[in-house]
């Protein structure tokens, strides 16, 4: 009798990726709380957790793009405006509700934007959300034009509330992020619309013969990857009680990475919502480390430029190997036989 060789549990989850993440969390961790004694110091858990709570809200919507093989570089951009819009409708005198809806309509017109355009007009989601980036950013240049620079600072007590409430020294936006987040990956595990963004990013062809309505579903992705980073940029402006030209300004490359390293693929056909949560605890771990160890901001630069380039190539050569492609070939060697 044949006997029936069971599953590894993670790789039947398609976690693998995310528990080396994690394991590297972990070690990061203990490394930081050995190496500097300020690492568990209340500010700078404090500090940790604002950091983590906008950045996995922005993921959620960048990791359901990278599942059906797109990505959205504008999410800093439209982080950034979504809250300046919030604190223009407030200033305006309008009540906390519509301020916030002001906020997230602008998010989410941005993504239908986006999703139009590559869905519907098939033009490449690179130069579509690149474009928008910069576009975007002008457009705040113009909105803050005479305005000091801080941005706008005077908002309702009701508004500020929704970003620095907290539970026993938790940050409720902290809370907020993670409920969020374990509701998405339920959302991927138990329901049909969720497992079908693994299944389209992964076999297009098979998908659409399923019935699966790809451009819909690019479409709505891009929708919710505005909106979500409308949310973060309207909470973050709630945390912090300013918004101005400087939020969420170069958030778009941290968020690519943190997905990539949470299990995402340029390629589509993977990813996990717990995965973006490891990915953004890396990053912001990471860019702990370099204050705490006073690594010069240039050097900040070249590591994080490096662990871009990194990622994006073992997530190359690992598309290359599923497609059948053998390392020899991947990497440029002629095979033995050939060689002169």
């Amino acid at each position: 009798m044949t006997a029936i060789r069971k599953t590894p549990f993670l790789r039947a989850q398609r976690l693998e990726q995310e528990t080396i993440t994690l394991a590297a969390v972990a070690v990061m961790t203990l490394a930081l709380a050995v190496m500097s004694p300020a690492f568990l110091d209340v500010n700078n858990i404090a500090s940790l957790q604002t950091s983590i709570a906008p950045n996995l809200i922005v993921s959620l919507g960048m990791m359901t793009l990278f599942m059906i093989g797109r990505f959205d570089l504008s999410v800093g951009a439209v982080m950034g405006i979504s809250g300046i819009a919030t604190a223009m409708a407030l200033n305006a005198g309008a009540p906390v509700p519509v301020g916030i809806a002001a906020g997230l309509a602008v998010g989410l017109a941005i993504g239908a934007f986006n999703g139009f355009m590559v869905a519907w007009l098939g033009i490449n989601h690179l130069i579509v959300t690149l474009g928008v980036l910069y576009m975007t950013r002008g457009v705040i240049e113009v909105i803050m034009v005479g305005q000091k620079l801080a941005g706008f600072t005077s908002f309702p007590p009701g508004f500020t509330a929704l970003g620095q409430w907290s539970i026993g020294g938790v940050s409720g936006l902290f809370l907020f992020a993670l409920v969020l987040c374990l509701c998405f990956e339920l959302f991927l595990r138990l329901t049909f619309p969720g497992r079908s963004l693994l299944f389209l990013g992964g076999n297009p062809q098979a998908a659409a013969a399923t019935g699966l309505n790809r451009r819909r579903i690019e479409f709505l992705a891009f929708v919710l990857s505005g909106g979500m980073a409308a949310l973060a940029g309207v909470l973050m402006t709630a945390r912090v009680g300013m918004a101005n030209r400087y939020m969420g300004e170069g958030l778009e490359m941290q968020i690519f990475i943190a997905c990539l390293i949470g299990g995402g693929s340029i390629a589509g056909g993977k990813g996990s919502y717990i995965g973006a949560l490891v990915g953004v605890a890396f990053i912001a771990l990471l860019t702990n480390a370099f204050n705490l160890l006073t690594v010069p901001s240039e050097w900040q630069a070249v590591v994080i430029g490096g662990v871009l380039v990194l990622v994006v190539v073992v997530d190359a050569t690992m598309v290359l190997r599923k497609a059948g492609r053998p390392w020899r070939n991947i990497f440029g060697l002629r095979p033995a036989h050939i060689r002169g």
